[in-house]
């Protein structure tokens, strides 16, 4: 099913670029890398198919410039699922819940693949400096204070690197792993696992 043309209104340069990347990410996500025809983003980004190439330059600059706005929407979101808190709760297995919920619902899974496997793979500090801010929140929770908890501490990075593969891996071959876990599905062992190795400390009432 084609998208909707948007009415074309005369858009200044920046207003363009942003709709344009705007329409190439909303097709990605709905029809993955098979989706990104230049004629289908001009038509939902309001713009003619020439305008396209002359903001972006070529089909490879956009994509490329495509791959940088999904990588810093994702590390967005999974900053925002583990950064969410209750009190003196962070809620690790609705974070770990969340995080696979982006990669697989959200189509990141294989859009991160994809680009991965593509001539425009992205950088990936926007993530990595996401994660850093993830790593450090978890770590500086009052229920991982302390002496007592410093291999706690020492888990979270890789905990949390561990949720990353694992999300990927779902997301991409999520049909295959369901089909192998019987009616269940797979993700929800393996988010509750993933939950417990990263699961805080109870911390005593005050």
């Amino acid at each position: 099913m084609k998208p909707s043309p948007e009415k074309r209104r005369r858009l200044d340069p920046a207003e363009a670029r942003e709709a344009i990347l705007k329409a190439a990410e909303d097709l990605l996500v709905r029809d993955g890398p098979d989706g990104l025809r230049l004629t289908e983003i001009a038509a939902r980004a309001g713009v003619s198919h020439p305008n396209v190439l002359y903001h972006f330059g070529s089909v490879a600059q956009l994509q490329a410039q495509l791959a940088e706005r999904v990588v810093a929407r994702l590390a967005d979101d999974i900053a925002a699922a583990f950064l969410a808190e209750n009190g003196d709760t962070m809620p690790i297995g609705l974070a770990v819940a969340e995080v696979f919920r982006v990669f697989g619902d959200g189509g990141y899974g294989r859009l991160i693949a994809w680009l991965t496997l593509s001539a425009n793979e992205p950088t990936f500090e926007a993530l990595g400096a996401a994660l850093e801010e993830v790593r450090a929140a978890i770590s500086a929770h009052p229920a991982l204070r302390g002496p007592a908890n410093a291999g706690r501490r020492r888990r979270v990075a890789p905990g949390i690197q561990l949720v990353l593969a694992a999300a990927l891996g779902y997301g991409v071959s999520r049909a295959m792993l369901d089909s192998l876990s019987g009616a269940q599905g797979a993700h929800p062992t393996v988010e509750r696992l993933l939950g417990e190795l990263l699961a805080l400390p109870a911390t005593k009432a005050g």
